[in-house]
């Protein structure tokens, strides 16, 4: 077979793998209807101008509340983008999985094909589209930011060894704003990668990390105006050593309270035997080149492996950022890139055709029993945005996610402003997705209330002045009008930190864009 093809081949096995994505039908998943409000609630903000959605406005019961302030915005526009192209809710979750999943592959082969031969990266690449914890990723939880960091963490891998360094910091962001746990996770791994490959790349990965500030930023410094952002015990979610080395597959939930059909925590039989035999080769071939990344890689391996254990526990308590990832099994998003590399490093070494096909053929029949998930009839759009359970959420585990001030919200305002204190009457004259315009006719001095979930960021102005605003016993927006005839807008917008934010994120994108240019000058 000509190497040429081999690009070729691999797509087919990565299509065959997520066949079930391309066809009608709903997946049921941990976080799949989830994700269907946020790309519609997100699509929302999109379609009114707002370019970086953070509010929700139709969650909470409409009371709305600041959810992509906090939760990773990226697959959302990917999300919405199939949905303007005409698909459904979800079918574009669908595709927004699958995209992710051939973009991760595609920059698998070109990474591991600059590194190695193209033989032993078409055998490496289908090892990474064949490891247990991506099913479980796609078809069991719907996890559609990890799919995507996981996409973002294995282009960073194949800039780096092809010197694009610009489109290197795009994919940090890539990263962070894909989905912000699993870039703990992967910015340090991707920093000692980079060190080890190409020091010049580590200017540019803390460039990334700044062009993404428009979103962690904000979520990092306004955690103490919501709660709900984790509600998990990480000590709850260690899985048994057996689960990790024995094949096993469920699509039940993580944790003691869900024994039964409880989701598969597997390393997978091909990652565990090319980890085995690279770390045999590691020591037989001790001038290999790509020794050092080797010995990276199996770290790594050997880390998640330890850190995934009960008896690690100490070290999570004394490196606290680790709790942020909620779950220790999430260290299996290592094994995708890990094996990857650790199959072709094995293959290419060892020079043996029959090795090639071997592995390829093991890969496939080991994992695909895993690509078929369970899929329901088909649901329209209208299913979900005419059921309450759905569009009256907080689009979070049990609702907790909420702001300090308001706590969800079961029942809907019948209307959106109201007299609280005082005599007249007050008119809405216009009612967008994060404005609102009322009249009032007074004949007393009054107390308003908005029925919106108080969040910094939004403003009042009566008769186009400004007004202070500040949240009632209710968490919601309540303004001092003067009496008579006045007319009240409420408009959500950027505080001064998330105006400085949003400029330090532009600034970045523009130096990146002149970047060519100043240097040439300067040259």
């Amino acid at each position: 077979m000509k190497t040429k093809v081999y690009p070729f081949v691999h797509l087919v096995f990565v299509v065959i793998a997520i066949r079930w994505l391309f066809i009608s039908g709903f997946i049921p998943t941990h976080d799949g209807e989830y994700h269907l409000m946020r790309i519609h609630e997100f699509g929302t903000m999109l379609l009114n101008g707002y370019w970086f959605p953070r509010w929700a406005p139709d969650l909470n019961s409409k009371f709305g509340l600041p959810l992509f302030n906090f939760f990773y915005p990226f697959p959302n526009y990917v999300g919405v983008l199939f949905h303007q192209m005409g698909w459904n809710l979800v079918d574009s979750l669908k595709l927004t999985l699958a995209t992710g999943y051939v973009v991760a592959n595609v920059f698998c082969f070109q990474w591991l094909q600059k590194m190695f031969d193209r033989r032993s990266a078409l055998a490496g690449s289908v090892v990474f589209a064949f490891v247990p914890y991506w099913f479980v990723d796609i078809f069991v939880r719907g996890s559609v930011g990890e799919v995507w960091a996981i996409a973002f963490l294995m282009s960073c891998l194949f800039f780096i060894e092809n010197g694009n360094k610009r489109l290197l910091a795009a994919g940090i962001c890539g990263i962070i704003v894909s989905h912000n746990i699993l870039s703990i996770l992967f910015l340090p791994f991707l920093i000692l990668y980079a060190s080890i490959r190409s020091r010049q790349a580590l200017v540019f990965i803390l460039i990334g990390i700044v062009l993404a500030t428009y979103f962690w930023l904000p979520a990092l410094l306004e955690r103490s105006f919501v709660v709900g952002l984790n509600t998990v015990n990480f000590k709850d979610h260690f899985p048994d050593l057996s689960q990790l080395l024995v094949p096993s597959w469920g699509t039940g939930f993580s944790g003691k309270d869900f024994v039964f059909n409880e989701m598969s925590y597997q390393i997978g039989v091909v990652p565990m035997a090319v980890a085995l035999i690279a770390v045999i080769l590691v020591v037989k071939h001790p001038k290999n080149p790509m020794k050092s990344i080797a010995l990276l890689f199996l770290l790594c391996n050997l880390a998640s492996f330890v850190l995934m254990q009960e008896m690690s526990i100490p070290l999570w308590e004394i490196i606290r950022p680790l709790q942020f990832l909620q779950y220790p099994w999430r260290l299996l998003s290592f094994m995708m890139p890990v094996s990857g590399f650790l199959a072709t490093y094995t293959i290419s070494t060892t020079h043996n055709r029959v090795i090639v096909i071997a592995f390829v053929i093991f890969a496939i029949a080991a994992g695909f029993s895993y690509t078929k998930p369970v899929v329901y009839a088909s649901r329209d759009d209208q299913y979900y945005l005419s059921r309450s359970e759905f569009t009256d959420g907080t689009s979070s585990l049990g609702n907790f996610f909420s702001t300090r001030w308001m706590l969800w919200q079961p029942n809907r305002p019948k209307e959106r402003m109201e007299i609280v204190s005082g005599d007249g009457s007050v008119i809405m004259r216009r009612e967008g997705v994060a404005t609102f315009t009322g009249d009032t006719r007074l004949t007393t001095d009054a107390m308003v209330r908005v029925h919106v979930a108080y969040y910094p960021g939004w403003r009042v102005a009566i008769d186009g002045k400004s007004s202070s605003v500040q949240p009632d016993e209710k968490g919601m927006i309540t303004v001092s009008v003067p009496k008579g005839d006045h007319s009240i807008a409420v408009s959500f917008g950027e505080t001064p930190l998330r105006l400085a934010a949003d400029i330090f994120s532009l600034a970045c994108i523009l130096w990146l864009i002149c970047f060519p240019v100043l240097r040439k000058h300067r040259n």
